[in-house]
């Protein structure tokens, strides 16, 4: 008898066999009816799926035999896996390499006639053979052959569909486990916000406004943690998405994660310059000037920032990062008005009693409804929008309690003017 030997690939290819978790698993009715099929096309009583591992034969799929494997040494089948061809055998006791095998000389049912054509992966990988047997000596014309092979290409795509459908099934458990970990996430995210929420009268008051530069820090830093740990996770869920909806979805969340971060953002920069709340005089050219640089640092591509300064405008008495913060938000919200370039235009003036800041863009605009609720805590123009709206609502405190007052102006498709008054002299 000869033993079959090895493949030069055997290492690789038994690597692959395994990582396709189908040896020693349940039948399946799809590879069952090949092989029933099989039997019936070329008269034979019986046919199997063998997959060859290092030291035996195990049958995914059989009819009329009892076995369920049996050592590699005496696989026939695994003479095909080491030529990579198929093979016919029309008498086994005149064959000296099967002659004295003992599932050749078994007394009962003997094996006295084999065809079997190799299962290939599209790496090249044989991972075993799709064979008839007979208990007696037979023949095998060409046609025969090609149909047998075609029969195993068929279990070749049912193996690859298989280990596709079992993919999609884990990258299912890992989206829905990524999912479940980003929504818990995402909670904590809204509480941080909530409990901001609950203290802004507060924060916006001039003798409490330096505890909003250490929230807006601490809050920064843990929603940044765990926006960061979030998109990590969903880049991770995007590998394993294998349809259009996952994708989708995934992306929708990788939108709102971004809007989000920029959200924190627009706190954090309100950090530094919210500690000083003493009331001085001061040149809201230059506030204006500062408010203009910090915009422009992070969206120098996106906007044009037209500011001359006005010489005629005096000296008032205001509590600048109050102001600074205020100009800063409606700037932000200007600068994200539109997914394209934007223009914003600020303007100084001398009323009566009065300074007037203008600021105009030519953004996207909002309509009359939206436009009545813009300053209101947490607007939201949409069920699919992502902006927070606290920029508008914290800018309108601060102006109310410098005992101004701010108005909005706009229109869809044609931009939105913010117009802020601050009174000359300080009220008491």
């Amino acid at each position: 008898m000869q033993i079959p030997v090895q493949p030069e690939n055997e290492v690789q290819r038994l690597a692959h066999l395994k990582a396709l978790k189908i040896l020693d698993t349940a039948p399946e009715e799809r590879l069952d009816n090949i092989t029933q099929l099989a039997a019936a096309i070329f008269a034979k009583p019986v046919s199997l799926i063998s997959l060859v591992d290092e030291d035996r034969q195990w049958f995914k799929a059989r009819c009329g035999m009892e076995l369920q494997q049996t050592d590699r040494e005496v696989s026939i089948c695994a003479h095909v896996v080491a030529e990579n061809t198929p093979l016919i055998v029309e008498d086994t006791l005149n064959d000296p390499r099967f002659a004295d095998n003992p599932l050749v000389q078994d007394e009962d049912k003997p094996i006295r006639f084999y065809a079997g054509a190799p299962i290939t992966t599209s790496e090249g990988y044989v991972l075993g053979s799709l064979c008839v047997i007979d208990h007696v000596p037979g023949s095998f014309s060409e046609d025969q052959l090609a149909q047998l092979k075609r029969l195993a290409r068929v279990v070749e795509d049912e193996i690859q569909l298989r280990q596709l459908f079992e993919q999609t099934r884990q990258a299912e458990r890992k989206l829905v486990a990524k999912s479940t970990l980003l929504e818990e996430r995402n909670k904590k995210l809204l509480d941080l916000i909530e409990r901001f929420k609950s203290t802004r009268s507060r924060l916006i008051s001039s003798e409490k406004l330096a505890t909003l530069g250490l929230l807006a820090a601490g809050v920064g830093q843990e929603a940044n943690r765990a926006i960061n740990l979030s998109r990590k996770h969903l880049l991770t869920a995007l590998d394993f998405a294998d349809n259009s909806k996952s994708k989708g979805l995934i992306g929708q969340s990788m939108e709102s994660i971004d809007e989000l971060r920029r959200l924190v953002d627009a706190l954090c920069d309100t950090a530094e310059t919210a500690g000083n709340n003493e009331w001085a005089s001061t040149d809201l050219n230059e506030t204006v000037k500062h408010c203009r640089n910090v915009v422009l640092s992070r969206y120098a591509d996106k906007i044009r920032f037209v500011f001359e300064e006005n010489s005629e405008v005096p000296l008032i008495k205001l509590v600048e990062s109050q102001i600074f913060m205020a100009l800063l938000n409606i700037l932000l919200n200007a600068a994200e008005s539109t997914t394209g370039r934007v223009t914003i235009k600020a303007e100084l003036s001398v009323k009566a009693d009065h300074v007037q800041i203008r600021i105009v863009d030519n953004g996207s605009g909002m309509a009359k409804e939206e436009c009545e609720h813009a300053c209101e805590p947490f607007f939201s123009r949409g069920k699919d929008d992502t902006h927070f709206g606290l920029g508008l609502s914290i800018a309108q405190g601060i102006i109310r309690d410098h005992g101004g007052a701010i108005r909005l102006q706009s229109e869809q498709g044609k931009g939105t003017r913010v117009i802020i008054a601050l009174p000359l002299q300080r009220r008491s």
